[in-house]
């Protein structure tokens, strides 16, 4: 049905600009390079029950360490599917980051600092659970993204500072 309601949506990928500009995306469409959250998983980090300061610190040298694999991989020399699965991961930290930012939300402007992974709300009136009230393709963004899954919008219940939240 997209195919017929945006028929740009193929014909953009003929346009040499849009195949330079986003170039590894179009890759990842073909299956020919992996995505980047792929990529994180495979890069190792140190334990996550250290305190901020060095998660953040960890957080740095893994970021370094993960642009250099992408670029190998990218690059043709090393390839996924070779690489271990380590016990923590480059992902695993942001994922134990985002629950420390929760533990004193700073997510938005308003830093209110609740602790919602206790369960209370911030002044945005969500706790750590996300509440999807809707999610549907948006055909309406640019050509190369239809119809991605990062055009699925959802609209967070109970959230009054954001109206959608793109996924």
């Amino acid at each position: 049905m997209w195919r017929v309601i945006r028929p740009d949506s193929i014909n953009v990928w003929s346009n040499e600009q849009v195949l330079t500009r986003l170039r590894r995306y179009y890759a990842i469409l073909r299956d020919e390079k992996p995505a980047k959250m792929l990529v994180a998983s495979k890069v190792e980090v140190d334990d996550l029950n250290a305190p901020l300061d060095k998660l953040w610190h960890q957080h740095q040298k893994a970021s370094g360490k993960f642009r250099s694999l992408l670029r190998e991989i990218d690059q043709g020399k090393v390839k996924l599917s070779d690489l271990d699965i380590p016990k923590t991961s480059y992902l695993d930290l942001k994922v134990e980051l985002s629950k420390r930012i929760l533990a004193s939300c700073h997510f938005c402007e308003r830093r209110c600092g609740v602790n919602r992974m206790e369960g209370k709300h911030g002044a945005c009136q969500l706790n750590a659970k996300s509440y999807v009230s809707s999610a549907f393709l948006h055909f309406g963004e640019e050509a190369p993204l239809v119809p991605s899954g990062t055009n699925a919008r959802d609209s967070f219940w109970r959230c009054n500072l954001f109206q959608y939240v793109y996924v």
